[in-house]
């Protein structure tokens, strides 16, 4: 098997965790708050990780290269490995909680599609302050996810031409989740670069650990006590675990994925599965309706990002 073939694999394993935990965090939201649901996903991260972590200890290596990879135990950790830590920990506060607030008050079908925004942000981001002009294909890639987020939510024909951007104010979850594309067009890089330091492992649980940390806190002072934090958990607590499971292993394989093939072929494979799974889901699960055209422009949405991330 090609590394090539071997990073495919492990993107799509990657993709399908993704959008298991996206199904997961829709049901959460409907019985959780914005704030408990993120912060006990991310206890349950903690608590997967760890004895992987404490097997790796008293492994001596020699496997092959992906258990090498995972199963390195409690690496030293240099100071400088803090640094693009502690920025992910920051901007994945402000990225969870409004996931879990945008699929909460809006259709899964018109929230999660959004993601695929992510690149387009990126080569803003990088056209702005790095001066990183877009090919062709990536100026064209751009157009077409716009193209398919407004076919997704055309709005209403008497505001014009503005309809769709209206549409996308009044659908606050859609909103919302721009917001997060924003974000976590700027993690990526952030957590290859820590992961590279320690282990797609380690780090996994080090952004769960600081992202955890600051909920539990945040709650504790609102509420005056952990008791009703702990009351959500005891509403769904196998919804929980399940979300903690494909939240753990869908960020161990993309971490792992990025040392086989390109981070561009990583993000297609994510958002082409992420996009068509959630529109389904919202059907099946969730009992969505009018899905042919958010189909259609998750779909073209797809396509472009195709195009912006193979471009470069």
């Amino acid at each position: 098997m090609t590394e090539f073939t071997l990073g495919f694999l492990l993107a799509l394993v990657c993709a399908a965790f993704w959008a298991g935990l996206d199904i997961t965090r829709k049901k959460l939201g409907r019985h959780m708050t914005a704030v408990g649901a993120v912060a006990w996903l991310m206890f349950m991260h903690i608590i997967f990780i760890n004895p992987v972590l404490v097997a790796g200890e008293f492994f001596d290596g020699g496997g092959d290269v992906i258990t090498d990879m995972i199963l390195v135990g409690y690496p030293e950790l240099p100071w400088v490995y803090w640094l693009p830590t502690v920025a992910s920990i920051m901007l994945n506060l402000v990225a969870n909680f409004l996931f879990l607030r945008a699929v909460q008050i809006s259709p899964l079908s018109l929230t999660t599609p959004y993601l695929a925004f992510t690149p387009v942000f990126t080569a803003l981001v990088a056209l702005v302050f790095l001066g990183q002009i877009p090919t062709t294909y990536g100026w064209l890639g751009i157009a077409v996810v716009c193209l398919g987020a407004f076919f997704m939510n055309p709005g209403n024909k008497a505001d014009g031409w503005i309809a769709p951007l209206k549409a996308l104010w009044s659908e606050r979850g859609s909103f919302y989740m721009l917001i997060v594309a924003l974000t976590w067009s700027i993690t990526p890089i952030l957590d290859k670069t820590a992961s590279e330091m320690t282990s797609p492992l380690w780090h996994t649980m080090a952004l769960a650990t600081g992202v955890a940390a600051v909920f539990f806190v945040l709650r504790r002072a609102r509420d005056g006590s952990f008791g009703p934090l702990f009351e959500e958990f005891r509403a769904v607590p196998w919804w929980l675990a399940l979300g903690g499971g494909f939240a753990v292993g869908a960020m161990v394989l993309q971490l792992t994925s990025y040392a086989f093939i390109d981070v561009a072929y990583v993000e297609t494979i994510k958002r082409a599965v992420g996009v068509v799974a959630a529109i389904v889901a919202g059907y099946v699960l969730f009992g969505e309706r009018d899905l042919w055209r958010r189909l259609l422009g998750a779909l073209v949405m797809s396509v472009g990002v195709a195009l912006i991330l193979m471009a470069g």
